[in-house]
């Protein structure tokens, strides 16, 4: 009896050990999924994004020198041609992954890309999804029966890859809608000085022509501040670039217009210009503030204000566009309810004749607000803003909650 005792014991004590085992692994197995859980989120605040969500802003550099490593280059052409073969662009992924940004990689080719026995013979040479992000198709493919060939193709053998294209002329082209099947990302470029023909509004009356079209299919839309030779010159000649300066603020006045016009990030190519130059100081400079306002660009909530200029130029006819006035403003609320309030000169000193413009801008909430990086402050009792606007000159008005904190 004494033993048979016993022996329930021993099992009722094994019984609970185990439980206890049982239990300890799982809230450890929960806790590793929590932390891994915490670690995945926090890397999805970092940029670049995981796939499927747009991160704010990259820099895109070039094979041929050293800038995009320096700033971090989160798209990296390699291997730019009008042709490339499987092994090539195996190659290219294999340059990438030794940069350390095979994650991230974007790599560019020919038509020969248009078949599906390329991308399957890519696959073939073990090259996986996770070996690179997505493909930069060639750059401004003027057919889109050949992108949708192209994206068709690859999403066959790398469903979860990216595929990208430059498409900022679109309106002397195609419609730009008969491109949307072939894509997942569009880049919508901003000159600085490289189409003299274009009004400075141009960068924003491309924007809000197109990028509702490619956001309502699904689509992500990026603004790339794209500068060729001249256009990052100053130029005594042209009472726009005829200091640093002029240029410099140009740069970052499209980037604004990009908010504006509805993009949902921004990329700058890093091998256009060097460290030092105006466009680069230009990028550099807009870039902490493009952090702060991304919360509410990302949201996409926003509303187009009136506006009334009372002084100076007071409309621009930019094409595509049409007619916009010389100041433009929006209302972004984010996901908590906070008010932005973004505006900007449309105009460049030419259009303006160096000008500034005095305007009104209506329906917006009562309150005090903060005007972001400069120092002051306004205050909204009957709904409206009166301020000036410089050519180029940008205001982001961010309201302040009830206790005057942000």
């Amino acid at each position: 009896m004494k033993n048979r005792d016993n022996l329930c014991l021993t099992v009722c004590a094994s019984a609970l050990l185990i439980c206890v085992l049982i239990i300890g692994l799982s809230a450890a197995q929960t806790s590793g999924e929590q932390n891994a859980s915490s670690e995945d989120s926090s890397s999805e605040d970092e940029f670049p994004y995981p796939r499927g969500t747009a991160p704010p802003y990259g820099m895109m550099g070039w094979e041929t020198g050293t800038q995009f490593l320096e700033d971090n280059a989160t798209l990296v052409h390699l291997g730019w041609s009008t042709y490339i073969t499987p092994q090539q662009f195996v190659d290219n992924v294999n340059r990438g992954k030794q940069l350390g940004i095979s994650k991230y990689l974007v790599v560019t080719g020919g038509p020969q890309m248009e078949s599906e026995s390329f991308w399957e013979e890519v696959r073939g040479m073990g090259v996986t999804d996770d070996d690179f992000y997505g493909v930069y198709f060639p750059d401004e493919e003027g057919s889109p029966s050949t992108l949708i060939s192209m994206y068709t193709g690859m999403k066959k053998y790398f469903p979860d890859a990216v595929a990208g294209d430059y498409l900022g002329d679109m309106q002397t082209g195609p419609d730009d809608e008969e491109f949307i099947p072939g894509l997942d990302v569009c880049y919508f470029t901003s000159y600085t000085k490289f189409h003299p023909e274009r009004p400075h509004a141009w960068v924003y009356g491309n924007l809000i022509s197109n990028a509702p079209d490619w956001k309502n299919a699904g689509k992500t839309v990026y603004l790339t501040t794209e500068a060729f030779g001249q256009a990052l010159e100053v130029n005594a000649r042209d009472p726009d670039l005829n200091t640093t300066k002029k240029v410099a603020d140009r740069h970052e006045s499209q980037v604004v217009m990009g908010i504006l016009g509805g993009a949902q990030g921004v990329f700058s190519y890093a091998y256009k210009y060097a460290e030092g130059t105006p466009g680069y100081t230009g990028w550099e400079g807009f870039k902490p503030k493009y952090e702060e306002v991304w919360p509410w660009i990302m949201n996409d909530n926003r509303t187009l204000l009136a506006t009334d200029v009372t002084s100076g130029r007071t409309n621009i006819t930019s094409d595509p566009g049409g007619t916009i006035s010389s100041v433009t403003a929006y209302m972004f609320t984010d996901v908590d309810g906070r008010i932005l309030v973004a505006s900007s000169s449309m105009l460049d000193f030419t259009e303006s004749n160096g000008t500034a413009s005095d305007a009104t801008i209506t329906g917006v909430p009562e309150g005090r607000y903060d005007v972001l990086w400069e120092n002051r402050t306004v205050n909204v009792t009957d709904g409206t803003i009166r301020d000036a606007w410089e050519p180029y000159e940008y205001h982001f008005y961010r309201l302040q909650n009830d206790t005057g904190t942000e």
